[in-house]
Order: structure tokens, then sequence, then C-alpha cells
């Protein structure tokens, strides 16, 4: 319903006011002073209805009543729709639409990194799958795993990849088009088009797009947003459009998202990127010091220290190695050896090692060295990933607290004793048989300043 003409419109609202009359739910007196005589039907662009009133104080009486106003509008277009309301002075400060023009414009331009590639990324057991499905949808998009989600904590390499999606589209697939877009600027472009009319044209400008590749989806919060992205999302994924997806946290526990949306990132690919552990965490810091190695001497034992306090997040872990060089350039030591970066890093301890030794601690380490939440950790989750995690943190509050099994039950969402035993035996066996299982316990140890 884009661009109406006023009679349209005029027509619609003398409806919508016979209901709300008919409805007694206000008197004559208020009825005619905030609706009949001040408000006014400005326009509605697919689902989203803006109303215009004169005064402040007559929006926030309209606000107060906005569900009972859409129900009555909705009724009168006969689907749903939201409703905006704007003050007549907000109408005529609306921007020129060639301001809003080269906005969009900005906003659908270029943005992807050159330097963040599929060879520059460093795969580990951390993010093996992500890199492995991230590459399956250049070589098969809109086939197997649409949509491509992506979860994991902030840091760990979930941007790059998206980037480096799009940098082997440009490279291998000249002819197709791509879009990355942040969420908030996804938000920013939807709510300009409506409140400039020009809504149709900015999803026909996406639904153009052969992959599109949107970043931190968990800040999509706005409702009538979701509502033309869902739309948008169908129109795509039948047309098998490339969508990927990433967020800080797995589809089925984002808030205010829609759950119709929910389902649908759930019925692709979702894949965690975790934290590097400590072989991955030195790969990274030795491919980050390529073409550096002649400016100065570090000695091997500085990497292992690095990867070990800066694993949890990889900019983290890059960051320190360029505080290094920086500061051995600034006091021009001989050569970069674990005094000289102990002493570097002597205030900024990964973990405070004062803090006594207790079970949030503990989830904390162990979450951040897998990439996880404390919600996931603690939730009914039996993702191999989560689990794993879970069986982890329970043995070492069994063999560091000497916890009951009860009280660790308590401390992982009320799990029954037997539920938590189960759990604590499983990861003994593993430590047994898998040395994977060691490194990991080993490395959260160190994180904790747990020595054997």
């Amino acid at each position: 319903m884009a661009n109406m003409v006023n009679e349209q419109l005029e027509e619609i609202w003398q409806s919508t006011l016979a209901l709300i009359k008919s409805s007694n739910h206000f008197d004559d007196a208020n009825f005619n002073t905030w609706f009949k005589e001040s408000a006014q039907l400005y326009d509605i662009v697919d689902d989203m209805a803006t109303i215009v009133v004169p005064y402040k104080i007559h929006k926030q009486v309209l606000m107060e009543n906005i569900d009972f106003l859409q129900e009555k509008l909705s009724q009168v277009v006969e689907k749903p729709v939201s409703i905006q309301i704007l003050l007549k002075n907000e109408v005529a400060q609306m921007t020129p639409q060639s301001v809003v023009k080269r906005r969009n414009d900005i906003l659908f331009e270029d943005k992807i990194k050159k330097d963040y590639t599929f060879d520059s990324f460093v795969v580990g057991k951390n993010n093996r799958e992500a890199h492995a499905a991230a590459l399956s949808v250049c070589y098969y998009p809109g086939k197997f795993n649409n949509p491509l989600f992506i979860f994991g904590n902030s840091g760990l390499g979930k941007t790059h990849l998206l980037h480096a999606i799009g940098n082997y589209v440009k490279e291998n697939k000249p002819d197709e088009k791509l879009l990355y877009i942040y969420s908030e600027d996804f938000v920013t472009l939807l709510i300009e088009a409506m409140k400039n009319k020009n809504v149709e044209e900015i999803k026909e400008k996406i639904c153009e797009v052969d992959y599109l590749l949107i970043d931190d989806i968990q800040r999509l919060k706005q409702s009538t947003s979701q509502e033309i992205f869902f739309n948008l999302y169908n129109k795509l994924v039948n047309d098998n459009k490339q969508i990927v997806i990433t967020s800080d946290i797995h589809p089925t526990e984002l808030k205010g998202i829609e759950n119709r949306l929910i389902s649908r990132f759930s019925s692709g690919l979702s894949v965690s990127v975790g934290s590097p552990e400590f072989e991955t965490a030195k790969a990274i810091l030795k491919k980050k010091m390529e073409g550096r190695k002649d400016e100065i001497l570090i000695e091997d034992e500085v990497l292992d220290y690095l990867a070990t306090k800066f694993s949890s997040d990889v900019r983290k872990l890059e960051g320190s190695l360029n505080e290094l060089f920086f500061k051995a350039i600034l006091y021009n030591p001989e050569t970069i050896d674990l005094k000289f970066a102990k002493e570097i890093f002597k205030e900024n301890p990964s973990i405070p090692q004062d803090d006594a030794l207790d079970a949030k601690r503990i989830k904390t380490a162990v979450c951040e060295y897998y990439g996880l939440t404390r919600t996931q950790i603690e939730s009914k989750s039996r993702t191999k990933n989560i689990a794993n995690a879970r069986h982890i943190a329970v043995y070492l509050c069994r063999t560091l607290l000497n916890m009951p099994f009860v009280k660790i039950g308590f401390e992982f969402g009320n799990r029954d004793h037997s539920t938590i035993m189960a759990s604590y035996e499983k990861m003994v066996k593993l430590l047994k048989d898998k040395e994977s299982f060691q490194t990991a316990v080993f490395q959260i140890k160190n994180k904790l300043g747990v020595k054997d």
C-alpha cells in the first residue's frame, strides 16, 4: 500500500475514526480533542502507518492508546499494521530525498575488507566447522545451508568469515551481487525508507543481491524492520539467494526477535565459533607476524605466554602482539623475552588471580575457552560443543572445589545430582582417552591460575 493518495488515506482515516467513536472507548470530548480535530493519517507504507499530530501532548495520548488504535486501523485496511506517531514539525524536517539517497547509497556500498580472506583465516578446532560451512556457501549458494548462521562471542572471527565469503565471491563470481551490512545499518535503512515512502524501492534493491551477509543480527530489534526483513528473507530464500548471518548467541537464544524469524534462522545450518585453543592461538600470532619477523626478535616462549593469556578473544590476542611490538620499539630491548612481556602485561591480567576460586569463575573461564555464554552452558542444550564445555565445568567444580554433586547441579540450572554425577564420570573417561580434553582442562586451569 505504498504511496497512497490523499483521498485514499482520508477515507481510511474517517473509517477508523468511526470505529473508534462507535467503540465508546472515549467520551465525545476526548474523542474530538485527541483524534477527530488533531490527528491525521499521513501515510501507509507496507505495514507501517504514520499518524501526524500537532503537539507533544497529543502524541503522548495516542501513544498510550496505540494498541487500541492499531487494532481499529488494522480492521479498516484488513491487515495487521503498526503505527508510528510523528509531530507535524518532525514531518516538516524530514531529511531531503537527495540526502536520504546518498545515505542509502553509502549503506549499499561495498564494505568488504580486502585483508579478511579465507587464506588469512587461521583454522583450528574452535572454528573448523564454521570455516567449512562458510566455504560451502561459496561453492553451493542457496542450496544446502541457507541461511548459514554463525554464532559465538565477540572477537572470535565471525566477521572475518563474512568478509572472506565476500572476497571469494568478488574474485571468483564477479557477476554476482552481494551486500554486507551491519544489522543496525539495516534497521536505519528500513526506517528511513518507511519515513520517505520508498520501502518498495529498497526491498527491490536488496532482493537483487545473490549473497546477503548480515553482521550481528541480535541487534535487529525494531519490530517493523523485522516485519520487512521477514518478507525479504522469504523472497531471497525462495529465489535460492544465499543468506549468511552472524550473532553473539545461538538463534534459539535471541531476545527481541520474532519467533517466526528465529524458526527460519534455525532451519538452515547453525555453527559456532569458539575461543581458539592454545595451538590455534599461537598459529594466529605467527600469522600476524608474517612480514615483521626481521623487525625485532621475539622468543617462542613469549608467543606461548600470549597464546595462553589472551586466547579468549582473537582481537585481544592480535592486539597484545601489536602492543608488544610497539613497546619494544619504544624501550628498544635486544630481544622480546618472557621477562619483558610479563612486565608489559602485568597490569592487564586476563582473569584476576587474587579472586577466590568459585563455580562462577570456573564457568566464566570455560565459557571463554569455548566461546560460549553462561546461559548456554547452564541451559538444557545437548549440542556437542555446549555439552562438552558443561562436562568440563562440572569436572573442574568437583575436582578443584570439592563441591557436592547436588550443589553443582544447582549451579547448572538445577540439574539432578545423578545427571551431574554422570557428567563428571563422562569427563573422567574422556580425559583418559582424548588428548583434546586434556589440553582444554590444562589451558582452562592456566586461565584460573591453578597449577597441577
